[in-house]
């Protein structure tokens, strides 16, 4: 970014992702003055691509995404969370876990990578972190009031993260280690099944643009009758193109559109 046209008034996001981390940066109007994706090696790596950032925004978010996690009522955050969540997964050891609370009364819990988030930290004192599944979560609620089962989902990298929402309350909030497309179909339809929904009568939602569009519709129009793409509409402030990282991630769509 050329800091002379950088202004006091404009946005961050940074999406952590794995090893690569997105960096967006928004105008008051909600319009995307520059993006761009690193890939992180290490420490020191993150820490020459932050000096290379202004020291002053407005706001500044942190979005970690394709992390495990589980969810676990409110009510088990005076429990041992790590001891709960090691029967899920392995939390590695310079990796500490992030709780965010709902509205539904239910936490998303995920690990961060401690030595990267602290750096970041260190050099945006006041930051705002948060899980991709805990801002689908709030939108999902925004949007819907309908009696009609709906599943959301994301496929990003090599992770499927499923929503079930039946008579407006969330059934199902998981994470899925795939393969392939036709994995996808597995889980997807294991879930139609375990939870008793009716294909005909259940709506599949697909939250930013997947690997293969053409290829998940095909999989599934026999299956499910109603079948849709929720994609935020974002502009850049030089044009109006798309990009590609962006399009895949309905979260980071979210925290670039405000909402």
């Amino acid at each position: 970014m050329n800091i002379l046209t950088h202004s006091v008034t404009h946005k961050l996001v940074l999406e952590l992702s794995g090893n690569s981390l997105n960096i967006v940066t928004i105008n008051k109007e909600l319009h995307i003055v520059s993006f761009s994706s690193h890939d992180i090696v290490d420490s020191e790596s993150l820490d020459n691509i932050l000096k290379e950032l202004p020291e002053i925004y407005s706001e500044v978010s942190l979005l970690i995404s394709n992390a495990d996690f589980i969810t676990i009522p409110e009510s088990f955050l005076e429990s041992d969370i790590n001891k709960i969540f090691a029967l899920s997964y392995n939390l590695n050891y310079d990796f500490v876990l992030n709780t965010d609370k709902t509205e539904l009364g239910i936490c998303i819990v995920y690990p961060i990578d401690i030595s990267l988030v602290n750096l970041i930290k260190k050099k945006f004192t006041r930051i705002n972190i948060q899980n991709e599944s805990s801002i689908i979560i709030r939108k999902i609620f925004k949007e819907i009031n309908l009696k009609k089962s709906i599943i959301f989902i994301t496929i990003n990298s090599e992770k499927l993260n499923l929503y079930v929402i039946k008579e407006n309350i969330l059934q199902l909030c998981n994470s899925y280690f795939v393969k392939s497309l036709d994995d996808v179909f597995y889980f997807v339809m294991l879930t139609i099944e375990q939870l008793h929904l009716q294909p005909d009568e259940t709506e599949l939602v697909i939250l930013g643009e997947p690997p293969d569009r053409k290829a998940i519709f095909e999989l599934f129009k026999n299956y499910i009758k109603e079948i849709n793409i929720w994609l935020e509409e974002y502009k850049f402030i030089s044009n109006t193109g798309t990009n590609q990282k962006i399009e895949s991630s309905f979260a980071l769509q979210q925290l670039i559109c405000g909402l």
